[in-house]
């Protein structure tokens, strides 16, 4: 029997911090012995709940200048947090009269501006972003829903007509410090990963590449390799972002390499920017790695395998093109409609013109 949370159970989880969410285990590192083992492991990870106004706050004393030292305790200790785990799990809480009731916060943390603002400044947030109170994402996927969604904090924070003296809102509103802060962009709220790190993975990862006996990739990764293919034979040549150049070279040089399909991040991924070299996670925005999942999962099923299975990278191409002919049957979820930021479409909703060129190009490799 299903335990329910009434609204005093939900405040005091809050509260707490105590609710865990269970994480699986990525790849350790790409080309290690455990690799896309597929070991699962219960992490305790606490909510970090917020109001929604706090997220624009960051960003606005950030477009003052400030990158530490937001000049607020409480500001601070989100920041801090979101900077130390970028997939924390953000969970909004506000103020309402009727069902969202459960998950309402109090106003302990109200701003001196009066309870009628608070209260309208976090539900205009929350209806721009499209979530509901209660929502929760990781740090950094819901801090860039806020950059992608609400570029000023005019008619949020302030409004252009004093109507009268409940609606003066936030003194900082017309400073023009939250679109400083929002012309900065998401790494001045989370920093992007260190340029010398990702150097070093990309020179120690296309080593093991070049080297190793088996290619251990993750299943929708042969689908990445392909449209970066996209036909081409001529002028393909490696970039710094990942290892998809490598992986096709290797393919081209012995066909009849064996592939292990993995779960999690693979051979492909160490240079990455939103690549983890803590966790192996992919840190990706907007979801990344719950689309990745899917993907992964939607190419396994339509080729029969499961993660583990080894086969010659000649025969999985060749069974990946006859039963996944365009990229709108996986990564556009096989009708083309994206739903919500978190389900966006990669290369468009009718298919890539890449992976159909890559397709009848056979990846550059003789199959008959």
């Amino acid at each position: 029997m299903k335990k329910r949370m009434n609204r005093r159970g939900f405040a005091k989880a809050g509260a707490a911090a105590s609710i865990g969410l269970t994480m699986l285990e990525s790849a350790v590192a790409a080309g290690s012995e455990t690799a896309g083992s597929g070991k699962r492991e219960a992490e305790e990870i606490e909510f970090l709940d917020v109001r929604p106004y706090q997220l624009m706050c960051i960003i606005c004393r950030m477009g003052e200048g400030r990158k530490k030292n937001l000049g607020d305790a409480r500001l601070d200790e989100i920041l801090a947090a979101a900077r130390e785990n970028p997939v924390r799990p953000v969970r909004l809480r506000l103020n309402h009269e009727s069902v969202y009731r459960y998950q309402n916060p109090g106003k302990r943390e109200d701003t001196p501006e009066g309870e009628l603002f608070n209260a309208k400044r976090d539900l205009d947030i929350i209806q721009k972003l499209g979530l509901v109170p209660g929502d929760a994402r990781p740090a950094i996927d819901m801090f860039e829903r806020i950059f992608t969604n609400i570029s000023t904090a005019k008619g949020i924070c302030g409004y252009e007509t004093l109507t009268g003296d409940t609606w003066k809102g936030c003194p900082r509103a017309k400073s023009g410090n939250y679109e400083k802060g929002h012309a900065l962009g998401l790494g001045a709220v989370i920093p992007g990963r260190d340029k010398q790190e990702k150097a070093e993975f990309k020179k120690t990862s296309t080593e093991a590449i070049y080297e190793a006996k088996t290619l251990r990739i993750r299943p929708h990764h042969l689908m990445c390799m392909s449209c970066f293919f996209g036909g081409r034979m001529d002028d393909l040549a490696p970039i710094q972002e990942d290892n998809l150049f490598e992986a096709i070279d290797v393919i081209h040089k012995n066909p009849d390499i064996p592939v292990t399909l993995i779960r999690g991040t693979c051979m492909i991924c160490p240079p990455c920017s939103r690549y983890d070299s803590k966790t192996t996670f992919c840190l990706g925005g907007r979801s990344m790695a719950l689309r990745d999942q899917k993907k992964d999962l939607d190419v396994l099923q339509k080729l029969g395998l499961k993660y583990g299975d080894t086969l010659p990278a000649r025969k999985l191409y060749e069974l990946l093109f006859e039963r996944i002919p365009s990229t709108r049957d996986v990564c556009g979820y096989g009708d083309g409609k994206e739903r919500v930021p978190e389900w966006s479409i990669c290369r468009g909703p009718e298919g890539s013109e890449e992976y159909r060129k890559a397709r009848e190009a056979k990846l550059g490799m003789d199959m008959d």
